[in-house]
C-alpha cells in the first residue's frame, strides 16, 4: 500500500484527548518503612469534595486541592489510616502515624 494512503473500509480512529491531571498522578505502589507496608500514590485532591483541605502529619501545613501530594495508608491498618503528605515529607516520614 502506498504511503499516506488509507485502506478503504478502515475504521477512523478516534483519539481522547490526553489528561494532563492523570498524568501527573503515580501509580499506586507499596513501600516499606520501618517494618511497616505503606499504599503509597500521587494526587492533586481533584475528586475531593469542594473546599476540602488536609493537614500533613510530618510539617503540620495545610495541603489544598489542585497541589500535588502524596497519599499513603498502612497496609494492614486499611484505608481508615490514610494520611496526605507533602511529596517532600513523605520522604522525611519514619513510618509511625498516629
Amino acid at each position: 500500500m502506498a504511503r499516506g494512503k488509507k485502506r478503504r473500509g478502515a475504521p477512523k480512529r478516534e483519539y481522547e484527548e490526553l489528561d494532563v491531571t492523570r498524568l501527573r498522578m503515580s501509580i499506586p505502589h507499596t513501600e516499606q518503612k520501618r517494618g511497616g507496608e505503606f499504599q503509597v500514590q500521587q494526587t492533586m485532591g481533584s475528586n475531593a469534595e469542594e473546599g476540602k483541605t488536609w493537614i500533613c502529619p510530618v510539617c503540620v501545613v495545610l495541603i489544598e486541592p489542585g497541589v500535588v501530594h502524596t497519599v499513603a495508608w498502612d497496609i494492614h491498618r486499611g484505608v481508615q489510616s490514610r494520611r496526605h503528605f507533602h511529596n517532600h515529607c513523605w520522604k522525611l516520614f519514619d513510618g509511625i502515624l498516629p
